[in-house]
């Protein structure tokens, strides 16, 4: 059986998310050698599947999935590696399908974070920390305090690859019975 175009780029969107799931549960990593042949590859693939305006597509798609997760980024709330795997998502993708990934994934990133300090008994603690962080930030009127670090004494990490990975499972799911 010969997948089309569009065939070949969902099983490797799916195939790439679940390595980097895999590998940032495993290391709390995703390597540069994941992110950036696939960055390539969602470009290859969509200029072969629609010529010109599929490279477009796929550099609006990087584009958009790079320029969302800046903030985050610099903000200590994500990796670089999330952030890479959401660019070549969004190169695979498009700007349509990787801004719905965003906001699933995001908000899956949110209620698994709430889960998680609920469940290890930090969820008070950790919105009186943000709260405080807020008050500074806007005293100071400065982003600075804002800014987090995973290696922080009393830092909580969870690896964001799962649910960006998931938000944008479910968006593949999704359009494949009809919808974004």
């Amino acid at each position: 059986m010969i997948l089309a175009p569009q065939g070949v780029i969902v099983v490797t969107t799916l195939l790439f998310v679940a390595a980097c799931i895999t590998t940032d549960l495993r290391t709390r990593r995703i390597p540069n050698v994941l992110t950036g042949p696939m960055i390539l590859a969602g470009f290859a693939l969509n200029a072969w599947s629609s010529g010109w305006p599929g490279a477009q597509t796929s550099a609006a798609g990087f584009g958009l999935a790079i320029a969302l997760l800046l903030a985050p980024f610099a903000a200590g709330g994500i990796g670089g590696g999330d952030v890479k795997m959401m660019g070549a998502v969004g190169a695979l993708l498009g700007p349509r399908l990787v801004l719905w990934s965003l906001i699933v994934g995001l908000s899956l990133g949110g209620v698994f974070a709430v889960a998680h300090l609920a469940r290890i008994a930090r969820l008070r603690e950790k919105f009186d920390s943000l709260r405080q962080m807020i008050a500074n930030a806007a005293l100071a009127a400065s982003f600075k305090p804002l800014r987090v670090s995973a290696n922080a004494p009393g830092a909580v990490a969870l690896p964001y690859s799962l649910p960006l990975g998931l938000g944008t499972l479910c968006v593949l799911a999704f359009r494949l019975v009809g919808r974004p």
